[in-house]
């Protein structure tokens, strides 16, 4: 079969079985190592901005999707931000299902494009679109420059 023939009926697909070794390592770039770095020694969230056209991001970039000119300004967004969107998880990605459901939010803030996704305190309730809402952190000993060093984020 070449590669211009298409299957019509999935009985004559085929498979192997095996390993495929895949070896890679996941790099955070230079925006995004910033932007953990900052997380981790400073305690907030900072995002680039553009000086050609003023656009501000979070996660931090090195170049501007809107202009493409390069970024070398980044800023300080502080801990607090506004509960854009949420939703309560009653399964993990595994599929289990978890003892008490978990609610996850997107955060953004201000005329930053974009936002942080991940676990908002609280029950379904007491949410409300357009909440301030604040990052609690671990202690500043505690964090390692991941994503993980943000608890979560609770009712400012």
């Amino acid at each position: 079969m070449s590669f211009k023939e298409t299957i019509n009926v999935n009985t004559m697909l085929g498979y192997f079985e095996g390993e495929i070794p895949v070896n890679y390592q996941y790099t955070l770039g230079v925006g995004g190592n910033k932007f953990f770095t900052a997380l981790m020694e400073k305690g907030e969230f900072i995002a680039s901005e553009c000086t050609a056209c003023g656009v501000k991001t979070i996660y931090p970039l090195i170049y501007c999707e809107e202009c493409f000119a390069p970024i070398e300004k980044y800023i300080s967004l502080g801990v607090e931000g506004e509960l854009y969107s949420f939703t309560e998880c009653h399964y993990d990605y595994q599929g289990n299902k978890y003892d008490k459901p978990h609610v996850l939010g997107l955060v953004r803030f201000p005329g930053v494009r974009g936002g942080i996704f991940h676990r908002i305190a609280g029950n379904m309730d007491s949410l409300r679109i357009g909440m301030k809402v604040v990052a609690k952190l671990k202690p500043k000993a505690e964090r390692s420059g991941t994503i993980d060093d943000i608890i979560c984020f609770e009712t400012a």
